[in-house]
């Protein structure tokens, strides 16, 4: 007798409460049970401010949309406060519901001011839950569809002058110019980047630093405020332009750095550099390419072969990586079947050599425009067309129901 399975439908709006009482969570239990896309993923038993940072699973920070439910009645004045925080933290991505036994005209108003987006009165029922969240997904899902999220590509050049930074920049260019995506193009250097050089910028003041160290304020306009608009219509993040000593971001404002960004973006370009640390495994977690790029010298790719067997190690890296092999000509001493012998990895990409004229363009600031024809734009065009053209990431298939307390970051 044939069997069949069931398919799960995708997360289409991650729900979660905070200090809610049983009988809250339970009519939001029993709201979502059985309704496609939503997904109650737990609750936070303390209110959230700018000093307790809410550690959100994968699930909140991925899902397309986001609901939470804030129970005002422990402390009304903190419940404001986490509503304010939780549309910050969420950029104004997020669904507000406010719940009280208490529903007094001033207090209702200065919740709408602080962010709320509905506010139900206790006792509250499942089916006026459902209510609520059904009405929001006539009013965001329905017209607009699921949000997509952002992806990010890293670039790695397994030693110095391999070419990582040009590569990051054309490709940039072509998502920007020919295919019209929001990019951001990010020099995670600790000192002396040449992405800033590539493009022709000069005094930049801020670094993703800059963006690290003030997470808890991360919002659009201190976004805006932290970027520079290259004139190709791309967004940069260059590096420090000093000699400054290198140290290790936070593993968790790193991570809340870039899914704040893949919100903002359709594409963010990371030019790293290969010293493992948690900075790097951290940004190769986050990404869904790691590019490593390598010439088809026999220095390299020894480095190539030590870095490919590294991170074959890693094993949630090893469906992510990208072998790139950069001036890439046909007289090269080691052909590419026997680079993917030695390095045991296909290679992604040959991007052919361009060396003089692609000097030309970073002394001058300058780089070559996608519309010049050339093998190697050419090539660059076709890297950029297969990103383009990917479905953008989707919601994660929601896991079984289950009911979770969320923590805080100490």
């Amino acid at each position: 007798m044939a069997t069949t399975t069931e398919v799960q439908a995708p997360v289409l709006q991650a729900i979660f409460s905070v200090c809610a009482t049983p009988e809250v969570n339970d009519a939001t239990l029993e709201a979502t049970d059985g309704m496609p896309g939503a997904e109650f993923a737990g609750e936070f038993q303390e209110y959230i401010t700018a000093e307790r940072r809410p550690q959100f699973s994968a699930l909140l920070r991925n899902a397309p949309s986001t609901i939470a439910v804030v129970d005002c009645d422990r402390n009304p004045e903190m419940a404001l406060l986490t509503i304010e925080r939780l549309q910050q933290i969420f950029n104004g991505r997020i669904h507000m519901i406010a719940v009280s036994a208490r529903v007094e005209a001033d207090y209702l108003l200065r919740a709408m001011r602080a962010g709320c987006n509905e506010f139900l009165p206790k006792p509250l029922t499942g089916v006026e839950m459902g209510e609520a969240i059904r009405r929001f997904q006539a009013g965001h899902i329905g017209s607009k569809g699921p949000q997509s999220l952002g992806r990010i590509i890293s670039f790695c050049g397994v030693k110095g002058g391999v070419g990582a930074t040009t590569l990051a920049v054309h490709l940039a260019m072509h998502l920007t110019v020919t295919h019209g995506k929001r990019v951001l193009l990010v020099d995670y250097k600790h000192e002396l980047g040449h992405v800033a050089l590539h493009l022709g910028i000069r005094d930049n003041i801020y670094s993703i630093n800059d963006l690290v160290r003030n997470v808890d304020r991360l919002d659009a306009d201190l976004l805006a405020g932290f970027v520079t608009r290259h004139k190709s219509g791309m967004d940069v993040l260059p590096s420090p332009d000093t000699c400054a000593k290198a140290h290790e971001d936070s593993r968790e404002a790193l991570e809340r750095v870039m899914d704040y960004l893949k919100r903002r973006y359709d594409f963010i370009l990371l030019d790293s550099s290969m010293r493992y640390g948690a900075s790097l495994q951290t940004l190769m977690a986050a990404s869904e390419e790691v590019a490593l790029i390598s010439t088809p010298d026999l220095p390299a790719l020894r480095d190539l072969a030590r870095h490919v067997e590294h991170m074959n190690a890693m094993t949630d890296l090893t469906s992510k990586l990208r072998v790139v092999i950069n001036r890439s000509t046909s007289e090269d001493a080691v052909s590419s079947a026997q680079i993917e012998s030695s390095v045991r990895c296909p290679i992604s990409l040959a991007v052919p050599n361009n060396f003089g004229q692609l000097l030309e363009a970073v002394n001058v600031g300058e780089p070559i425009a996608p519309s010049v024809r050339s093998p190697f734009t050419q090539s660059m065009a076709q890297w950029a067309a297969r990103l383009a053209t990917e479905a953008p990431l989707e919601a994660p298939a929601g896991a079984a129901k289950k009911f979770r307390f969320f923590s805080f970051w100490n």
